[in-house]
């Protein structure tokens, strides 16, 4: 019987924020072989940043003597040539995607009376329209990319469902949230632009938040909240159909800072989680740490900014051979950012980094990979493209009669839609403004495995030596190399108040994959049209 490591892992953020919920990151890794849930490995400049104080903050603006009402979103249009061409199992099946297009629409309104705040909003007809859906068989891919159904599942979601206010010097907030914290490592709510790709998700939780400030002469906050998980990288609650996890959570984080300074915080969680068949349980802590100082120079602005996690506790969500009871976590990672812009020039040079942690030994009854957020960027190719459809080929694999009686505990958590887990990278990335209308940006990711290189299935058949997903068999830790650029037309307000952003944003990645990842050129060309206000 085929036996899979999956490692549960998760992270929560609640800083005195009505945006900020600590979602989980989950790990999950394959069994047969050495087993295998991240600001972003720093987030790009302009997007990596979350609110602290939104909403019902703990310094709240005079009251309104009126009813405010505000409303914020998105329509966007994906056009996408994937690699279709790029062979995902050892059998030589291919992705199969021709040219598609997606849609997304998200849609937020706020309602604001007397220090009361009430938030609404969601995604809706988010999907694939047209085009050529992948060949990959199953339905575990949360893009549903297998299928061209706009208002299939998945297609709407909730994000927010809230209400918030002050009693005395505590903030209080209650209802349907995202989660966001620090550079989103572990926390990500989806909503943040990254450096090169796109973001298609977002931690969602039912929160009950407590939050006050610690200080009447610093800008220090402490805050304590119960979640019920709604969906994130290792739960998918579904009430109204089989279920699916159950996953509740306790946190208390410490922020200091504001916006617009220096600003850092700590958080742990705490993490119950039940699979679907009840009898799989997982319960692991989370603490980490996050800090962002920006500089101000003469003619430039600089910024240092870097999180760190670590991530320990007992699951059996899955077991390795030598424990079958389940495996104990211990994993950590880190990503960092330091970034420097020329205002007269318009130009902004960044170099970002992040290690995960790997699994070197399946057999040790300890989980130590270690998953960034699926909405953590790192590049648009190798990972989001090429493991993200080697993942699923694997689940399907693993779930083939033709090959197991029945899929292997925690098989499920290996199809994580191309999440940077046990790995390392180094990405520079060069960005410059010519005019307000145009931005022009390149980068150069440079990855490495944590541990040896290998494809679940393709390695249990090999008898356990590190083998992957071409059934060819690995050496050394390198992944390879991708070249990713990006032209962005608008961006900038045009109407009443310059209100409404229109863009169209072009972007390429070519990856020159190492033979550990099957050698070869893949390229993943896509042009996105938006318009937000």
């Amino acid at each position: 019987m085929i036996l899979l490591l999956a490692q549960l892992a998760l992270a929560e953020d609640p800083a005195p924020s009505v945006e900020t919920q600590v979602p989980p990151a989950t790990e999950a890794p394959p069994a047969p072989q050495p087993p295998a849930g991240p600001a972003p490995a720093p987030a790009p400049a302009e997007a990596a940043e979350a609110p602290l104080l939104p909403g019902p903050s703990v310094n709240p603006a005079p009251k309104p003597k009126a009813l405010t009402v505000t409303h914020e979103g998105e329509v966007r249009a994906v056009g996408s040539l994937p690699p279709g061409d790029l062979v995902v199992d050892p059998e030589g099946a291919t992705l199969g995607q021709g040219a598609v297009l997606d849609s997304r629409i998200r849609f937020g309104m706020k309602f604001a009376f007397k220090g009361v705040e009430a938030h609404i909003g969601g995604d809706f007809l988010d999907g694939q329209l047209a085009g050529d859906a992948w060949d990959i068989r199953g339905t575990e891919d949360a893009r549903h990319r297998e299928s061209l159904d706009p208002f299939g599942p998945g297609s709407s979601t909730l994000r927010h469902f809230s209400l918030g206010g002050r009693l005395g010097p505590v903030a209080l907030e209650g209802g349907v949230v995202t989660s966001h914290w620090g550079l989103g490592m572990l926390a990500n709510d989806g909503s943040h632009d990254p450096e090169f790709g796109r973001s298609d998700f977002g931690d969602r939780v039912i929160r009950l938040r407590v939050a006050t400030k610690l200080s009447q002469t610093m800008p220090l906050f402490l805050a304590v909240a119960g979640d019920r998980v709604i969906e994130d990288e290792s739960a998918d609650w579904d009430p109204l159909g089989e279920g699916g996890e159950e996953a509740w959570q306790a946190l208390a984080s410490v922020v200091y800072g504001t916006p617009d300074a220096a600003r850092g915080g700590v958080y742990g969680v705490y993490r119950n989680q039940m699979e679907i068949d009840r009898e799989r349980h997982s319960q692991v802590g989370v603490l980490d740490l996050y800090g962002d100082v920006p500089f101000q120079l003469s003619r430039a602005k600089l910024r240092i900014a870097g999180e760190a996690a670590s991530i320990f506790g007992r699951t059996s969500r899955a077991q390795s051979y030598n424990s079958r009871d389940g495996l104990d976590v211990q994993s950590a990672g880190l990503t960092g950012l330091v970034e420097a812009q020329h205002v007269p020039l318009a130009l902004r040079v960044a170099i970002r980094g992040g290690w995960a942690s790997g699994d070197t030994d399946p057999d040790d009854g300890y989980a130590e990979d270690f998953a960034f957020d699926r909405d953590f960027d790192v590049g648009m190719v190798m990972f989001d493209e090429v493991q993200g459809a080697v993942d699923a080929a694997t689940y399907a694999q693993l779930t083939d009669p033709e090959h197991s009686g029945s899929a292997p505990n925690g098989a499920e958590a290996l199809v994580a839609e191309g999440a940077f887990r046990h790995a390392a990278f180094v990405q520079p990335v060069v960005a410059i403004t010519p005019i307000p209308w145009l931005n022009l940006k390149v980068g150069l990711t440079m990855a490495w495995s944590t541990n040896p290189p290998q494809q679940a299935f393709a390695t249990y058949r090999a008898g356990g030596n590190p083998t992957n997903h071409l059934g060819v068999a690995t050496s050394g830790y390198d992944l390879g190399t991708e070249v990713d650029w990006a032209v962005k037309v608008g961006d900038i307000g045009l109407g009443p108040k310059e209100f409404y952003r229109p863009a169209l944003l072009i972007q390429g990645g070519h990856a020159f994959m190492a033979d550990n990842l099957g050698g070869g050129t893949v390229t993943m060309l896509s042009a996105a049209a938006r318009l937000r206000w």
